[in-house]
């Protein structure tokens, strides 16, 4: 009966999102990369695929941490990441000060129709 309880709690947090902030520190880049590696690849993605993923999320949140970096003393925040779960894809969302959400990156997930 335990085991069933557990199961239950697992499938709750399938679709939670994870929300990851960064400080504007460009050299943070790879922080956001290595979360989203472990990321993709708790939902199933195969390593490489994960590896693709990372990196190219890693690239594309670069210019969001050098911008917040340079404009950091005029009052501006870091990056916001936020990484979700859907049945059919995995997507990575940044966004940066007041900006609206950018998608940096959607994958989809293995054997889904």
């Amino acid at each position: 009966m335990r085991a069933l309880g557990m199961n239950r709690a697992l499938t709750a947090q399938v679709s939670a999102s994870l929300t990851l902030t960064l400080p504007p520190d460009p050299e943070l880049a790879g922080m956001a990369g290595l979360v989203c590696n472990h990321f993709f690849r708790q939902n199933g993605l195969t390593v490489a695929a994960a590896r693709r993923g990372a990196r190219l999320v890693e690239r594309r949140c670069l210019p969001f941490l050098r911008a917040a970096a340079r404009s950091h003393n005029a009052g501006r925040r870091g990056l916001v990441l936020v990484l979700r779960p859907g049945k059919a894809t995995l997507e990575v969302f940044g966004k940066s000060g007041g900006a609206p959400e950018t998608c940096l990156v959607r994958l989809s997930r293995p054997g889904a129709a």
